[in-house]
């Protein structure tokens, strides 16, 4: 199954409040709905999910639970953030995050948003390679800031990518990536296919966002209102066949894409029986797959010149 769980909402914190129990209670269901592959980091909840997930391994076992985590970034506020992607700072927090998960091994493990021009890769590559050997990490990868910048690293050796793709944010298809991954068998992970949560059926009004919310606090009013306007390009899409609501639609885009795993977030029993429902259509053919991408391109600049 290619669907997967987000967990940065679990932390509680970025996304506004979230119960220790609602959220081992959401792990665990999913588990049941035959989800098998979380992706989480050391920051979601200043390590809350992490510790989350090692509650959910306890329930069903290490060998039903895939783990993609990250390292290398720091604490921040906003957008300016504040990394570290030295040995020692790598080799800390794929500790800490070995033993917030309980576990002897992480099956996918990720550099967190790099500058990629300005760390050393082949350094960082080496480490990794050591750390697979021992049989610490499975896979390595890169969880890209944007997603033509694995151009800037497609000389290096990964097993794995992860980056921004979703109705609002095609410009993958623009670059070629999908093509490139494939050719080289490096395996990927669809990011944000909800925008934040802006692909519901609902616009998302900052009046009613809890206080802490990243998005209430770093974007823009007029991001806000592209995002939920945006929608109505493809509303007749939508009309076609029977989904339940515009998330569904949304995740069902990005399943028929080319990707290993697709990790929207889950922040409620509902939401959870969207995605897994999303999983019942076929995949959208590519004709129509092509019709959307070209209702995209007709405000993919406004969006992207926008500020937060």
């Amino acid at each position: 199954m290619k669907l997967g769980f987000g967990t940065w909402g679990l932390g509680g914190k970025d996304y506004g409040p979230l119960s220790q129990e609602l959220a081992i209670d959401l792990l665990i269901k999913s588990s049941q709905k035959g989800i098998s592959f979380f992706d989480t980091a050391p920051l979601y909840g200043e390590g809350a999910s992490e510790r989350y997930l090692s509650l959910l391994i306890k329930k069903v076992g290490r060998k039903n639970v895939e783990i993609c985590t990250k390292g290398g970034m720091l604490p921040h506020v906003g957008f300016d953030l504040k990394q570290d992607f030295s040995i020692d700072n790598l080799h800390k927090d794929i500790r800490g995050s070995l033993n917030r998960l309980e576990t002897d091994y992480i099956d996918y493990y990720l550099i967190h948003s790099p500058p990629v021009k300005e760390i050393n890769l082949p350094e960082i590559v080496n480490f990794f390679s050591e750390l697979k050997t021992k049989k610490v990490i499975r896979n390595f990868g890169v969880s890209l800031r944007s997603p033509s910048d694995y151009f800037g690293i497609e000389n290096i050796e990964l097993d794995i990518v992860e980056f921004n793709f979703n109705l609002l944010d095609q410009r993958a298809i623009d670059i070629g990536l999908f093509e490139k991954l494939k050719l080289k068998k490096i395996k990927s992970i669809c990011r944000t296919p909800l925008c934040f949560g802006f692909l519901g059926s609902n616009d998302i009004l900052k009046k009613n966002l809890n206080k802490n919310d990243h998005r209430k606090l770093y974007w823009s009013d007029e991001q806000f209102h592209l995002w939920n306007s945006a929608k109505n390009y493809f509303l007749d899409f939508v009309n076609e066949l029977d989904y339940l609501d515009f998330s569904q639609f949304a995740l069902h885009f990005c399943l028929s894409h080319k990707f290993d795993f697709v990790i929207p977030g889950i922040m409620n029993d509902r939401d959870l029986d969207l995605n897994v429902g999303a999983l019942q259509f076929p995949k959208i053919k590519k004709s129509k797959l092509l019709k959307i991408f070209s209702i995209y391109k007709k405000f993919e600049k406004k969006i992207y010149n926008t500020k937060k």
